[in-house]
């Protein structure tokens, strides 16, 4: 086996088919629920409970640097959304997740990635029900210790993030297989006919 400084130890024949076979499972869906090919519908679902809970962080500063019942309550319930959102998507993650080989790199990934959403799901969780139990309804802003837990939450929520796109740009989860990749690159006329493209593709 020749020696790669960046990627390692060059594998086997032998393991170079299973990893070939274990990432074509991967790029199919595990039930038609989860999306068709190559348009899989988790990425879209984790953006709505990422969006609303940085949101819910931000409007907190704003509740205890600006006026606090306003900023507050609008916090409170982006909180609600994101965990609502959350649990949705971590059903369709787990989904996809079935679709991954047991022992490979792409797998631990996902168990990881799973679990820091996982984490990170549970202490929002823990926020709402923190501002809830708020006596002054958000008089002086956001309860310091409800805050806190959700600033905890959303580090967690970027590694669990930055894990998924791992998972999909890194090792290619729920994409489409290569060869239907380079249809999207292809021309779709001659060089000749659009200037433009001969100038793109000589640059």
């Amino acid at each position: 086996m020749t020696q790669d400084a960046t990627r390692g130890p060059e594998p086997s024949a032998e393991d170079r088919r299973f990893g070939e076979r274990a990432r074509s499972a991967a790029h199919r869906p595990a039930l038609a629920v989860s999306g068709p090919y190559g348009r899989p519908v988790h990425p879209l679902l984790v953006t709505v409970p990422i969006g609303a809970w940085v949101s819910a962080v931000a409007f907190d500063i704003a509740s205890l640097t600006v006026e606090g019942r306003a900023y507050g309550r609008a916090a409170q319930w982006l909180v609600a959304i994101g965990v609502v959102a959350g649990i949705v998507a971590a059903i369709f993650g787990f989904l996809d997740s079935r679709r991954l080989t047991k022992g490979t790199r792409a797998y631990k990934v996902a168990m990881t990635h799973m679990t820091l959403m996982g984490v990170a799901l549970a202490l929002f969780v823990v926020s709402f029900l923190l501002r809830r139990a708020d006596a002054d309804l958000f008089l002086d802003g956001t309860p310091l210790l409800a805050f806190g837990v959700a600033v905890v939450g959303l580090v967690v929520l970027i590694g669990g993030a930055w894990l998924g796109g791992r998972l999909t740009y890194g090792f290619g989860a729920r994409v489409a297989d290569e060869e239907d990749q380079l249809r999207g690159h292809l021309l779709e006329a001659p060089l000749d006919a659009d200037p433009d493209q001969r100038s793109t593709t000589s640059d």
